[in-house]
């Protein structure tokens, strides 16, 4: 992974966040993962279909959605202003409507640095990107 020292910190910072939503999916924590997901999230899945927080939270709490297995690969991350952009592989496995599929793809999610109001740091998913790669 590509880092560069001043940025340390924040990019480390994002990449908690991006492993703690990972958990949050697997585990069905949907309390973890409101806190993780910015009000303005644009998701954009490898099939194309778009949604935004209210949409994927919803698919997700009534398990039409739902991530069996997660995994991510050759993470690389940088900073743009108050934001880290992650670049990487996943791998999935998950049920759609109750039907099982396997899941490859390049992504990219954008972690925006979010004023608590306190001295904590609190990174938000803004935006995820999926690219389906061949099965």
């Amino acid at each position: 992974m590509h880092t560069t020292a001043p940025h340390s910190n924040a990019i480390q910072s994002a990449l908690s966040a991006e492993e703690e939503r990972r958990q949050a999916l697997l585990t069905g924590n949907w309390l973890m993962l409101d806190r993780l997901l910015s009000d303005d999230l644009i998701y954009v899945h490898s099939t194309t279909v778009r949604d935004i927080k209210v949409s994927l939270m919803a698919k997700l709490a009534s398990g039409e959605l739902q991530y069996l297995q997660v995994n991510f690969e050759d993470l690389d991350a940088h900073v743009a202003g108050n934001c880290v952009v992650i670049t990487g592989r996943l791998s999935a496995e998950i049920s759609k409507q109750g039907q099982s599929k396997h899941v490859r793809s390049l992504f990219m999610t954008v972690w925006k640095l979010v004023d608590t109001g306190s001295t904590e740091q609190k990174w938000q998913l803004t935006a995820h990107q999926g690219t389906a790669l061949p099965v």
